[in-house]
């Protein structure tokens, strides 16, 4: 008896064994019975705009003979069943190059303003799947031109000059976001972040902003490039941007001061107020 309930427990296990194999089949890496691709996204470094710029990875599994990309607006999408949209990618879309069974291939979009889609779609064995990614890019609204004047200091002197023409800008998909555009030159703009504080001054009503870490296109000496940040990033203390002397502010009228450092890796270049003083 006991014999006999050993062989039955023993058939069951088979069985059990082989169904969880089954049910597994196609999604364990390697074994995936469709053809699949997978999208990561890489931030790109200069020379390229990582606002506007980007990379993406595409890696295929073993199942798949081609790959194909597309990029559209997202808001030009129509609404179109997963069969339909697959066919649209491959006979609208980028036939991806030197992509084959469990390999990698790096694409470069440039020029991306606004909310874009990218869908890939592999293809092997008469089967297809779709793969899609999402990338805004930011795009710019002009609020106020106006001149931007530098805090000289010995170390800065040479590098900024006293001033350059710029235009102050807002994102139009995030109103927090500002910039002053190309500021330290063509593609070289300066981010700020607007705050929900305010206070107010002899000259009436301004808005507390912060300045994040940003580089420029210039160098000092054999110590490397020259980058920008406020006196809050530098100290690693909020509190530095909304008291004691060392905040940055916009008014109503669009003037701005703002308190700014200036380093490069080894150190400090100095920090005092910078002005853009709006026509």
């Amino acid at each position: 008896m006991k014999n006999n309930i050993y062989k039955l427990f023993i058939a069951f296990l088979a069985i059990g064994f082989m169904t969880s194999c089954k049910d597994e089949w196609g999604t364990v890496p390697g074994n995936d019975s469709n053809p699949i691709a997978t999208i990561y996204q890489y931030k790109l470094s200069r020379p390229y705009n990582a606002d506007n710029d980007i990379m993406l990875r595409v890696a295929v599994n073993n199942k798949t003979t081609d790959a194909y990309y597309l990029v559209e607006k997202t808001a030009d999408i129509g609404s179109v069943t997963d069969d339909a949209y697959m066919d649209q990618v491959i006979s609208q879309g980028i036939k991806i190059s030197d992509i084959s069974a469990e390999s990698t291939a790096d694409i470069v979009l440039t020029g991306l303003y606004g909310e874009y889609t990218i869908t890939v779609v592999a293809v092997g064995e008469g089967k297809k799947t779709l793969a899609k990614t999402t990338f805004t890019g930011l795009d710019w609204a002009d609020v106020a031109t106006g001149t931007y004047y530098f805090e000289v200091n010995a170390n800065t002197a040479n590098l900024f000059g006293g001033s350059i023409p710029t235009v102050l800008q807002v994102c139009t998909t995030n109103d927090k976001l500002y910039r002053f555009k190309d500021v330290f030159g063509a593609g070289y703009s300066m981010k700020i972040n607007m705050l929900t504080l305010t206070n107010t001054d002899a000259d009436g009503e301004y808005t507390f902003f912060r300045i994040p870490v940003g580089d420029t296109p210039f160098t000092y000496g054999n110590y490397g490039a020259v980058s920008y940040r406020d006196v809050g990033y530098w100290q690693g203390n909020d509190a530095f941007v909304t008291s004691g002397g060392y905040e940055s502010g916009m008014y109503s009228d669009y003037y701005c001061f703002l308190c700014i450092q200036y380093f490069v890796s080894a150190g400090s270049l100095g920090y005092g107020y910078d002005e853009f003083y709006p026509d």
